[in-house]
């Protein structure tokens, strides 16, 4: 996928945690420009976080994989030396979101992820429009990518002029973020990476478990030798888990596994190996 370069800078998003931002690429199109964050540690030290960047990404491309067509299109945007001038009014802002865009803005040189803009779109706070159908491709591809960022008071769900629905929001995907702590998580006792064959990310989510409970099982799939290219490439933008060879299959082998799973859609049927390592989870 080529990248684009961003022209023009149009306004900083008034949601989302990642502070994203309306821009105008090269190619004349609107995106929404989603980064890398800069944050503090417990001791209060900065520090460059890519998880959430590389969740949204791998989201993306892999439901690009499957041909979805509810979600928007979107490109790789860089950013360099010119989207910091064109960010500098943000330097010294009076708004904390404005001056947090500008600090994740320099430590995101290089490749981000471009959602395009939806003109005339709302969030969709309603569910009595949504078709079973909809409801059913949105549950299936939360619940494989373990996106728990979707509840009735942040849905992530765009509804556009033509009253179509549009899937956006994966920046928490991968069980919040906590995949990645887990994939490296061995003990003797177990492989901390087979509780997520089967396990329910879902906690608040915007569809209750009588809805998941019948759900039909969607079939689509996306075949392995594409679904390793796709990890290694978003490892390569993100630099994350870049040289791990070993937990690159891991994941692949944990979203394989889900693809098949009818278990992960509700939380009674968490694929737990002992009381000790429910009470582990739970914890956390």
């Amino acid at each position: 996928m080529e990248a684009k370069l961003i022209n023009k800078i149009q306004r900083v998003m008034g949601y989302g945690m990642t502070c994203p931002l309306h821009i105008v690429a090269d190619d004349g199109k609107d995106y929404i420009l989603k980064t890398r964050i800069k944050i503090f540690d417990t001791n209060d030290k900065p520090f460059t976080s890519s998880k959430e960047l590389f969740a949204e990404i791998f989201s993306y491309f892999y439901l690009q994989a499957l041909n979805v067509s509810c979600i928007p299109n979107f490109c790789l945007l860089e950013v360099n030396d010119e989207t910091l001038k064109l960010a500098q009014k943000y330097e010294n802002s009076s708004n904390e979101r404005e001056r947090q865009v500008y600090e994740n803005l320099k430590v995101s040189k290089g490749l981000n992820l471009g959602v395009e803009f939806i003109p005339n779109a709302s969030k969709s706070l309603s569910q009595i429009n949504f078709t079973q159908e909809f409801k059913r491709l949105a549950i299936h591809y939360d619940a494989r990518l373990m996106n728990t960022d979707r509840d009735k008071e942040n849905p992530n769900i765009l509804e556009d002029s033509n009253k179509k629905y549009w899937l956006i929001g994966f920046g928490l995907a991968l069980d919040s973020l906590y995949l990645f702590e887990d994939l490296k998580s061995k003990t003797q006792m177990f492989c901390a990476n087979e509780i997520y064959f089967d396990k329910c990310c879902f906690h608040h989510y915007l569809f209750n478990e009588v809805e998941r409970k019948n759900i039909k099982h969607l079939r689509s799939k996306v075949d392995k030798l594409q679904l390793d290219n796709i990890i290694q490439s978003v490892c390569k933008i993100t630099h994350l888990l870049e040289t791990q060879s070993e937990e690159q299959g891991y994941l692949a082998q944990i979203i394989t596994k889900r693809e098949q799973s009818k278990r992960i859609f509700n939380a009674q049927n968490l694929h737990l190996q002992s009381d000790k390592i429910l009470s582990t989870y739970q914890k956390r």
